[in-house]
């Protein structure tokens, strides 16, 4: 192609600049990219669950909020996640490949399973901050590990809440049913405040039949509350089971743990309908405008992302997830600006099998952790002891949804379960089938329903009796009538039937204490005289004494005084004297 001398100067110059202005602009993005200081987080959960799927949406949210307000800082985390896929030892192993290719500075895990505590064993050697958004089922102190760093109730506080809703509903005591495994068994050794009376351990690979076989063990027991403490996978097989064995009607009352409560929202409809009348604990996190604010953000980000999030709400782990990744941000700034030195700082830790790059500003960085002070959607965020813990709990009650205020229990009713019952049949209570007197006992056929409407006084007291018993006592009314509907004998033929109870307008015979026992009388008809009417005359008792009354009463009064003025006379002067005067003594 022909171009003019002039142009092709022109083509050289411009090409030029082009050719020095490209190296500047690349020159700047690095000075940009080496003025930022690079936090290495790594972050550890079960890609597949529905907490790791919100965590990990929540603190990739957390890190755009968090730094498209403080664009000025001179550092950036940048997180690494890993896929653990449920399995303790795979979350090793990616700790361990994330721990050998970058200088670590925290770790993160969205899981609760036992590789959580042989990790924080290894962010002791290596001397990084390891932060468990799930509350470790060991009791690990911050002195024995003061590079941990838990959210949620530890094994004490879940205790303390159990025995403060056992003692509200005036329950004796409990069963606890547990995972046996190390996130759930250390309950055991903090259950105070009430009595235990049992407690069944299930395994995570208990098969249906096995969690059958236990919870027909203890539907043989009178105790009827139970205390559920498992993870929510377990629990959603048990509550099934529990539903088909009837365990989930009027009468019993089951407790959750905020292990079970905190992943209600994310079960599935068959498991929450068969989980009606459950109540359980979990954190409370206060309602603020920018928490509702930020669920409404990550409800329209993520359903064009993963379109199964639809049907999931914001949980307590994401939300604590976002305000930790807030924490672990504003304390790697404070690092940066009170020790620069030490974020270059880089170690190496041999092992038997590999080597660990970490970082030498972990001490630091953890003790920036601890010092977190701020205001963030979960409440207030400030770690004590290696710890954030709820400051509140939230009772909630599962009818229809989640309740907060009342509480409906199993069988939809609002009558607290006694907490204790009698097994075996049902009590059969014979009743009389009489019309003299309805509204003692009455018996009614309806014959629409085919059902037996029991009334009358009698009934009402002895209802009223066992609704004062401690434990719950079930029973049916059985007519004591023929195939016409009419009595089918007398009242002693009542009493000597197959009953275990009979309740009507029975008199208590002596005759009868030979088979039966009675309750103390609750109605005292006595004896009574019906006399006419009379006027109003004052002196109408005279009109009783007849004529031959008043003369034998004259006759004693002067027999009275003749027995006494022979007796007297003798020895009293003043019985002495004339006739005329002892006859006036005499009267």
């Amino acid at each position: 192609m022909y171009f003019p001398r002039k142009v092709k100067w022109t083509f050289f110059v411009v090409t030029t600049l082009f050719s020095l202005v490209q190296p500047l602009s690349a020159n700047h993005t690095s000075i940009n990219d080496t003025a930022i200081e690079m936090i290495h987080v790594g972050l550890i959960l079960d890609a597949q669950s529905w907490v790791g799927k919100i965590v990990d949406s929540c603190i990739s949210m957390a890190i755009s909020d968090f730094y498209s307000r403080n664009h000025h800082y001179q550092t950036k985390l940048v997180v690494h996640t890993r896929d653990s896929g449920g399995d303790p030892l795979l979350l090793l192993s990616q700790a361990l490949v994330f721990l050998e290719n970058f200088k670590s500075d925290a770790i993160i895990v969205a899981e609760n399973s036992a590789g959580v505590k042989i990790l924080v064993e290894l962010g002791s050697r290596v001397k990084i901050p390891i932060i468990s958004l799930f509350a470790t089922g060991q009791s690990l102190s911050s002195f024995e590990y003061p590079h941990l760093i838990q959210i949620g109730e530890d094994e004490s506080s879940r205790a303390k809440t159990i025995a403060a809703i056992v003692e509200a509903f005036s329950w004796r005591s409990a069963i606890l049913i547990y995972e046996d495994n190390d996130s759930a068994r250390p309950i055991l050794s903090n259950v105070t405040g009430f009595h235990l009376d049992q407690h069944v351990a299930l395994l995570t690979s208990s098969t249906d039949e096995e969690i059958v076989q236990q919870l027909v063990k203890l539907m043989s027991l009178q105790m009827t509350v139970y205390v559920v403490h498992m993870s929510p996978i377990l629990a959603s097989r048990h509550f099934l089971n529990a539903k088909q064995l009837g365990m989930m009607a009027q009468g019993y009352a089951w407790i959750t743990t905020d292990m079970i409560t905190n992943f209600m929202n994310s079960m599935d409809p068959s498991v929450f309908e068969s989980m009606q009348g459950v109540v359980g604990f979990k954190p409370h996190i206060p309602a603020s405008k920018e928490l509702h604010k930020f669920a409404i953000r990550w409800r329209s980000k993520n359903l064009n992302e993963n379109k199964n999030l639809e049907e999931m709400e914001m949980n307590v782990y994401g939300i604590w997830g976002y305000d930790m990744v807030w924490a672990v941000a504003t304390a790697a700034e404070r690092v940066m600006t009170r020790h620069p030195h030490i974020l270059h700082q880089e170690t190496r830790l041999s092992m038997n099998f590999t080597t660990i790059r970490s970082s030498e500003s972990g001490l630091v960085f953890m003790d920036e952790l601890l010092q977190s002070r701020f205001e963030g959607i979960s409440g207030g965020f400030q770690l004590t002891n290696g710890r954030l813990i709820p400051k509140e709990i939230e009772i909630v009650n599962v009818f229809k949804g989640e309740r907060i205020i009342g509480v409906i229990w199993p069988g939809g009713t609002m009558n607290i379960p006694k907490g204790w019952s009698l097994r075996g049949k049902r009590l059969r209570i014979g009743v009389p089938v009489t019309n003299q007197f309805r509204e003692l006992i009455s018996v009614v056929h309806d014959l629409q329903t085919n059902d037996i409407n029991v009334t009358g006084f009698c009934v009402d007291v002895f209802k009223e009796a066992v609704q004062r018993l401690d434990y719950e006592v079930h029973y049916d009314f059985i007519p004591f009538e023929d195939a016409n509907g009419l009595m089918a004998g007398s009242y002693d033929d009542l009493i000597l039937q197959n009953y275990d109870a009979v309740v009507g307008d029975i008199t208590i015979i002596s005759r009868r204490f030979a088979y039966v026992d009675f309750t103390q009388p609750f109605t005292d008809l006595g004896i009574g005289v019906v006399v006419p009417k009379i006027n109003n005359d004052i002196w109408i008792f005279l009109k009783h004494l007849c004529g031959d009354l008043w003369i034998t009463a004259a006759a004693f009064f002067i027999f009275t005084g003749v027995v006494i003025w022979f007796i007297e006379r003798p020895i009293n002067e003043e019985f002495q004297g004339s006739p005329s005067k002892q006859i006036g003594m005499i009267f």
